[in-house]
């Protein structure tokens, strides 16, 4: 994009009315760049025609801020005239893009999943051997890993923290620059930079002493590799600040002339210009750090984030003081484009510098009293692997707080709360990255408060005559037999990674053992434990801050898997012969626990009246859904659907005030619930048996149940009679689970 806005600069004037045809003209002169055999014009004309699609890459990384507008106005304009083409433009997110961008959909790349990482690690160890030994041979597994990335991988795997960060390309590539370097591996990424830039650095030096390479010029420098270093941290921070991602010569000579003039006794402005310019284009030629353009006029770093790096680098380094640091770059808090500025000064004081200035520039974002800023705060934290610093407890432990009220996980949920679930899940999902979200009840299955209300055997009434949909007609009287209570949440993802884990013989010995004794009737079916790993993680375990989202992208198979395992482990054999199990819950006892209270006065099976408290609940939690998503918690909507906003599952407890009668949450939205029963017509005929293939089922039905509605689903859906059925082998990012518990019936 760098030469269209260059154009534009230099022809706005004779662009009025017409800036389609510069971006035109622009991407046709491109493509013969490229191409030099296609014929003038043949681009554009292609264009105008119509069904092209047409990316547009890197637009956060235009020049400053009048260019990047400019670059914008170009796009826009380009989509009004030639609108039979389809358009995507990537980008950081920066301030201004949507509003100058009409019509656009956002969307975000997903990061790095396990696969990608392996392959991408691949070709960065490939690209570093000598021709003749990047050649497979014919033998040669093309899933195989060369031995530095199979290196690498294995130290991938075992770190949550280091497989978190190589999802982000960046952070993989210098991870693996750092490995090639025979550098230690940090866990944090300010200390990955650090020692990539200073490799970055070093490499710059070697050349410089490097008689090896004919033809490229090569010039002597006594500055010392920290004093570069300075020299491109200054040129970050006044580019950050002057928001370009791009410095002309004349520019990076005007910033640091008067540093060498005051270094350099005796060097005129004509000195220190040259010297300027020979710096900067020898870094950019041996190290990889800048890049260099348009015959060595105009310069950039080679990502922003090292940019962004080297910009926090100077704050906290070149500054008179800490209260300075503070005044000068935490202020920007409010401001976006800061924000990876602020986290990685945080990172890199708690971790290579001054922790007493990383303590400092987290109580000034605590003081803010702004649902941002501690979240930003909190971010801070997690970038400097706070569990390791010591000197961090005081502001873990007081943010770890702040979240857990914001999230509506605290006592005084009703007044502490924030309206909106999308900040709610957001402060939820840092709290579970700082590791400070664990022993709240309901989510140990070992414990009893894992379950909710119990709810004793009897009729009730099943279906609504005046339900939205056929399959929920006509309302009919069903019998349970046998007292149950439901798992207050849906399983998470950390609790179905202790299954994951057991299957492959890890944990707990009474886990590994019920794993061991599941293993066999999984083989009598074809199954393996790898069929049953969540189809949306990324590699061996969930993404980090996850853990207490729901589980999802698993099939009916592996729900029922899950709940054998968990019947052996977590219950006793005195447990099991007394008639007690742990399975999925049935149709019946799903919509039971959802619709009315734990006991139902005299028996009364048709709605009983409203006075009683008994009436067939519409949701779990009453009569309505709240579209408000303002005002307090208790005034705004109750469950995570689409109207939420939240745009994908949600960490479990953050809907409070959608808790069914009994004590179950997130009965409605989140993830659709897998039943134990197959999908059968109104009324039922009996009793509808529960099936699991691993007790005396030794085939599977065609179609089972799914209750409550999801996260990408409409409140009509989230309706406590609303009903869904699909094949057992189907597992979405919608389909998730939760456990019944059943007692036995001379149980009190």
């Amino acid at each position: 994009m760098t030469y269209v806005h260059e154009q534009y600069a230099q022809r706005r004037a004779e662009l009025v009315g017409a800036p389609a045809q510069l971006l035109l003209d622009a991407l046709d002169e491109l493509a013969r760049r490229d191409v030099p055999d296609l014929p003038v014009g043949m681009v554009k004309s292609q264009i105008k025609a119509g069904g092209c699609l047409i990316m547009l890459d890197g637009l956060d990384e235009t020049g400053d801020a009048d260019e990047r507008g400019s670059a914008m106005d170009l796009i826009a304009s380009l989509v009004r005239e030639c609108q039979q083409n389809r358009y995507l433009v990537a980008s950081r997110p920066f301030e201004g893009l949507g509003d100058r961008l009409l019509g656009f959909i956002e969307r975000h790349l997903r990061p790095l999943d396990a696969n990608d990482i392996r392959r991408l690690l691949n070709k960065l160890f490939l690209a570093l051997r000598l021709p003749e030994d990047r050649t497979p041979t014919a033998n040669s597994d093309p899933d195989a890993l060369v031995p530095e990335a199979a290196e690498l991988w294995r130290n991938l795997e075992r770190s949550t923290r280091l497989f978190d960060m190589a999802t982000n390309p960046l952070l993989l590539t210098s991870m693996a620059v750092l490995v090639e370097g025979r550098e230690p591996l940090p866990v944090e990424r300010a200390k990955i930079y650090e020692k990539l830039v200073r490799l970055t650095i070093e490499a710059w030096r070697k050349a410089q002493l490097s008689r090896d390479r004919p033809g490229i010029p090569v010039r002597l420098f006594e500055e010392s590799d920290d004093s570069v270093r300075l020299r491109l941290q200054l040129l970050a921070a006044d580019m950050l600040e002057a928001e370009r991602r791009e410095i002309t010569l004349y520019q990076a000579r005007d910033l640091l002339r008067p540093v060498y003039k005051a270094n350099n006794p005796g060097w005129n402005d004509e000195r220190c210009n040259d010297y300027v310019r020979e710096l900067l284009y020898q870094i950019a030629l041996h190290s990889g750090l800048l890049q260099a353009r348009d015959s060595d006029s105009l310069f950039s770093f080679a990502h922003f984030t090292l940019q962004e790096y080297l910009a926090a680098r100077h704050d906290t380094e070149q500054r008179s003081g800490k209260d300075t640091t503070v005044q000068t770059l935490v202020m920007h808090w409010p401001e976006g484009r800061w924000r990876e500025t602020i986290l990685l000064a945080i990172g890199h004081e708690a971790t290579s510098g001054s922790r007493e200035m990383a303590q400092t520039m987290l109580k000034a974002l605590l003081d803010a009293a702004d649902p941002e800023a501690l979240l930003l705060a909190s971010d801070g934290l997690d970038e400097a692997n706070a569990r390791a610093v010591g000197e961090l407890t005081p502001q873990r432990l007081e943010v770890s707080g702040r979240l857990r009220a914001l999230a509506a996980l605290s006592d005084d949920w009703r007044t502490a709360a924030h309206p909106d679930p999308v900040l709610r899940n957001r402060a939820a999902t840092m709290l579970d990255r700082l590791d400070a979200d664990t022993e709240r009840p309901g989510l140990d299955l070992a414990q009893e408060n894992y379950w909710a209300t119990r709810i004793e055997p009897g009729t009730f009434s099943m279906g609504d005559d005046n339900g939205k949909y056929g399959d929920e007609k006509p309302q009919f009287d069903y019998t349970i037999s046998q007292p149950y209570a439901l798992a207050r949440f849906p399983v998470t993802n950390r609790q179905y990674l202790l299954f994951v884990e057991a299957l492959a013989g890890r944990g707990a010995p009474q886990a590994v053992a019920a794993a061991q004794k599941l293993l066999p009737l999984m083989k009598q079916h074809n199954q393996t434990a790898k069929e049953f790993r969540p189809r949306y993680w990324p590699g061996a375990r969930f993404r980090a801050g996850e853990g207490n989202h729901p589980v999802v992208g698993v099939t009916w198979y592996a729900a029922t898997a899950f709940a054998w395992w968990a019947n052996e482990t977590f219950l006793t054999p005195e447990q099991r012969a007394a008639g007690e199990a742990i399975r999925l819950p049935t149709e019946a006892e799903w919509e039971r626990a959802a619709v009315y209270p734990p006991a139902l006065a005299g028996g009364n099976t048709r709605a009983p009246s409203t006075s009683s408290g008994q009436a067939r609940r519409e949701y779990p939690w009453g009569a309505e859904l709240t579209a408000a998503t303002g005002g307090s918690i208790t005034a705004s909507i109750q469950a995570n659907i689409d109207e939420s906003k939240i745009g994908g599952t949600s960490v479990v407890g953050i809907f409070p005030h959608g808790t069914a009668a009994c004590g179950a949450e997130e009965l409605s939205g989140n993830v659709w619930e897998w039943c134990s029963t197959p999908k059968l017509d109104y009324p039922f005929k009996g009793e509808v048996s529960t099936e699991s293939l691993y007790t005396r089922n030794k085939r599977a039905s065609s179609s089972y149940v799914l209750r409550g509605g999801s996260w990408r689903d409409s409140r009509d859906v989230a309706r406590c009679a609303s009903r869904a059925g699909i094949n057992p082998g189907g597992g979405y990012d919608v389909y998730g689970f939760r456990l019944a518990r059943l007692f036995s019936l001379s149980s009190a």
